[in-house]
């Protein structure tokens, strides 16, 4: 009992070995290390990347809002001051993974060199104090050849011993100890995979709205390859053709439900530039992009993400009318894209636009347009004619004719073209190697610390008497059950759990 109340069980995580963190007299540098070294501090950090998680799921991502807004001013108009803090602390966040990066790999150099070397250099000889302080131990008279008998016993198990002047050391599973550090391996490559994006190169996401027949660069690559689009194609569910139980949900749509789409493309590279200083390009591959099928070229994929709900116009015809006979002069077409100034006409008639309004509205009196966006064009066109040398000015767009009714002459549509616009994502993303290396690594590092323990059993004679000692970092009913059939089997007293042994003690 006298034994039992004086056990006091060692720590075994590390072997007993001298960490950094753990010196005494410690420097600044020896501070700072303990400090990152804490796992309470760890923990904290986790726990503050957690909340800040969180924070962002409330506001949407970068990639999500206007491209044409700075993401600074988005956020303070859309969100006041909460929308200034959360874009602030963006970089707050990339502070706290790179701390608890650090973290996490001062707290395995800390760790894992001391705990290499005492495991590497295990003597198979113990002192009495590291016996007896082994929270699993037993005792008997004996001689060395019953540490002769159990050696083969041990070996069967799986176990590797090894002897030295009668004394036994077996070990199985030592590779289990280094679970937690095969995690930390893989918890510093998915973070520092996650911070290798915000490195130029590293990580692009674009959205890249394209109208049919429009060709745009691509700022992902530097404007180093540009893309066309060719045609936009969609497909909507027809109600008389889908299942019964399928028509109530496309009522409750309530219009088009789009069944598939896709954007037929071309890649062009930019070799150059020419005379007139517009780009040379240099036609690469072409292809298609569809909902989970990427259109892809170097490190990046092109997404079909997004179209527009209404078409744009693409082209606009007009007819020159003489009001008073009624007939066609000439009809012109007006790309509205790239509109010219001066269209000429047969017969010696030009007529000249002087004023394009995409989107055409009247603030405080005057013509103006909200957006670059043909989605209700106006023009000012003044028409020359043999009559009319200076030519004769009118504002024409969709139900309007302004100042046309006293002219000789009068533009009137004659037809347009409509433009579909798609909306694709460009992204590139070299970190993706690191977060799954170090996904995979981190749950390979947690199956083997979990399932995998590390059991050693000490055996020596000294005096006529036999002293066994056993640890194992997990499941310890499992070392117990193991290490018993070998004992009995030679003669040699089971295991007991001192630990359990002081409890009961105290509880009596």
């Amino acid at each position: 009992m006298q034994e039992q109340e004086d056990f006091k069980q060692l720590d075994m995580r590390y072997e007993e070995a001298e960490l950094r963190s753990k010196r005494k007299n410690p420097s600044w540098i020896d501070r700072a290390w303990t400090f990152f070294s804490s796992v309470k501090v760890g923990l904290w950090l986790i726990g503050l990347i957690i909340i800040a998680s969180g924070v962002g799921t409330i506001f949407p991502q970068e990639m999500y809002i206007p491209q044409a807004t700075p993401p600074e001013e988005f956020y303070q108009k859309e969100y006041g001051t909460a929308g200034d803090i959360y874009y602030t602390l963006g970089w707050w966040y990339i502070g706290l993974i790179t701390l608890l990066l650090l973290s996490i790999i001062i707290v395995s150099i800390d760790r894992f060199f001391p705990l290499y070397r005492a495991l590497k250099k295990q003597p198979v000889i113990q002192s009495d104090r590291f016996m007896n302080g082994q929270r699993f131990g037993a005792e008997a008279t004996g001689d060395v050849k019953k540490i002769d008998a159990i050696a083969p016993l041990l070996e069967k198990k799986g176990y590797k011993v090894r002897r030295q002047d009668g004394a036994l050391l077996a070990e199985k599973q030592r590779f289990g100890r280094w679970g937690p550090y095969i995690n930390h391996i893989g918890l510093v490559l998915f973070f520092g995979g996650a911070m290798l994006r915000v490195v130029p190169g590293m990580h692009e996401d674009e959205l890249l709205w394209l109208r049919e027949g429009e060709t745009l660069p691509i700022e992902a690559t530097d404007n180093k390859y540009y893309l066309k689009n060719e045609a936009f194609n969609i497909e909507f569910y027809d109600p008389e053709k889908v299942d019964e139980k399928f028509k109530k949900s496309l009522e409750a749509a309530g219009g088009n439900v789009p069944k598939n789409y896709d954007t037929k493309m071309t890649l062009y590279k930019k070799v150059g530039e020419t005379s007139d200083f517009k780009p040379k390009l240099e036609e690469v591959k072409s292809g298609e992009t569809a909902v989970n099928r990427p259109f892809e070229f170097d490190d990046f994929q092109v997404f079909q993400e997004q179209y527009a709900a209404d078409p744009e116009f693409k082209t606009m015809s007009f007819s020159i009318v003489n009001q008073k006979t009624g007939k066609v002069v000439d009809t012109i077409k007006v790309d509205l894209r790239e509109p010219k100034e001066t269209y000429k006409l047969k017969n010696g008639y030009d007529v000249e636009l002087k004023d394009f309004l995409p989107d055409f509205v009247v603030k405080d009196g005057q013509p103006t347009t909200n957006s670059g966006r043909p989605v209700n064009p106006a023009f000012v066109f003044n028409i020359k004619s043999p009559e009319h040398p200076k030519g004769e000015r009118s504002l024409i767009g969709i139900k309007l004719n302004v100042g046309g009714d006293e002219n000789q002459y009068k533009m009137a549509f004659a037809g347009t073209e409509l433009s579909n616009i798609s909306g694709v994502r460009i992204k590139k993303d070299l970190t993706l190697p690191f977060l799954f290396a170090g996904g995979i690594i981190f749950m390979a590092g947690l199956l083997i610390g979990m399932y995998w323990p590390h059991r050693r059993l000490w055996l020596r004679e000294k005096n006529g008497r036999i002293q066994i000692a056993g640890f194992t970092n997990k499941n310890a009913l499992g070392l117990q059950k193991e290490a018993n059939l070998a004992l009995t089997e030679v003669g040699l007293p089971e295991l007991e759990d001192r630990q359990k042994l002081r409890e009961e003690g105290e509880a009596k």
